[in-house]
């Protein structure tokens, strides 16, 4: 009888931890799929400007994110791989349909049109990584979105300077 109330006891202590941990794993495997499906977005965004962009300054931003969100999204790589989360594939419908707007702009209004997309998109991650950087589960994952965010920052107030002119 002892034994199956010592069982019962531990069952119940350990199941307000397992719940934490799904919750952190919940936690961690969203923010991953939203970090690396805005990461891939940048990088086929800034393909597309550097492809027909006109503007200097709008394709050499373009030309920084190929190389910034390129070895930012190694890093999401390889963190979510040490914390054994899958990253997304390929983009959703919502940034598929943001690039194919991109594809579709006339050349009058391409480089504007890149410009907008990537003040929306550096302010958007600029948020998620910081909400995870201080809220998210520790591990290899907030490692990577501690280390990714000044960058993400500097690139918002690079883009915001663009976009003021």
């Amino acid at each position: 009888m002892r034994l199956i109330f010592n069982l019962c006891l531990l069952l119940l202590t350990s199941v307000p931890s397992l719940a934490a941990d799904d919750a952190a794993r919940s936690k961690a495997t969203d923010f991953v799929a939203r970090a690396a499906m805005s990461n891939m977005f940048e990088v086929e965004a800034a393909k597309i400007e550097t492809a027909k962009g006109k503007a200097e300054d709008a394709r050499q931003f373009a030309g920084d994110m190929l190389k910034d969100h390129g070895r930012a999204g190694s890093t999401l790589a390889d963190a979510a791989k040490e914390d054994g989360i899958a990253l997304p594939t390929a983009l959703d419908d919502q940034y598929n349909k943001k690039l194919e707007a991109l594809r579709q702009s006339d050349q009058a209004n391409l480089d504007q049109a890149y410009l907008s997309t990537q003040l929306t998109a550096h302010q958007e991650a600029v948020a998620l990584f910081a909400d995870y950087s201080q809220n998210g589960p520790d591990g290899a994952v907030k490692r990577a979105s501690q280390k990714i965010l000044p960058d993400l920052r500097m690139h918002l107030t690079r883009i915001q300077g663009l976009t003021s002119k």
